[in-house]
């Protein structure tokens, strides 16, 4: 993405994905928020649900080519990803459920700013995922990655011991879904018209 030569078949591939993982994201922030009783964190939660909603609308908006659609079926790696953190947003402590797809929204802002950096430090012009770099890298998805953050941060402060291994085991097992979803996209030879 950065030196522009992903394969744009990939591309729209992952992003239906995306699309379709947005929902799930949502729903998982949705139902934890029901489960809380701070009310401020519930709001919170369903201010993290509105995020996904944003994406999927800007998406839209600047990926029109890429046949953005729910009648896609998920692929593996990402109904294994939301099998995971929605059966943790249903069965698992709140803790456990955040930290569930948490990595998704740390990997995405430590990758996008490199990103930036790396296409601003190289003077790349004209790359066709410019868009999809700029609504990761917009103030109000960084707001939305801010606040989960505050939120997991403050929940693993209150943990105890036990509780503060499970969200590591939680997180790591998130991350290790996360690559996976990618790699799906990238070295898989699926097409979009697959799904």
């Amino acid at each position: 993405m950065i030196n522009n030569t992903l394969d744009y078949e990939k591309f729209k591939f992952y992003l239906q994905q995306d699309f379709l993982y947005c929902i799930d994201c949502a729903r998982a922030f949705l139902i934890v928020a029901a489960r809380v009783d701070d009310i401020e964190m519930m709001s919170s939660l369903i201010n993290l649900a509105q995020g996904a909603f944003y994406v999927r609308e800007q998406y839209k908006k600047y990926f029109e080519d890429c046949d953005l659609s729910d009648d896609h079926k998920k692929s593996r790696a990402c109904s294994a990803f939301t099998d995971f953190f929605m059966s943790a947003a249903y069965h698992n402590s709140v803790n456990e459920a955040l930290v569930a797809s948490y990595s998704c929204f740390n990997i995405y802002q430590i990758v996008i700013r490199h990103m930036v950096n790396e296409i601003t430090t190289k003077g790349v012009k004209n790359n066709k995922y410019k868009e999809w770099i700029n609504i990761y890298s917009s103030e109000t998805v960084n707001a939305v990655i801010d606040e989960v953050t505050d939120i997991t941060n403050k929940l693993y402060k209150k943990a105890s011991d036990c509780e503060k291994k499970r969200m590591y085991e939680f997180f790591k097992k998130g991350l290790e879904l996360e690559i996976m979803f990618w790699d799906e996209a990238y070295y898989s030879n699926i097409s979009s018209k697959e799904y």
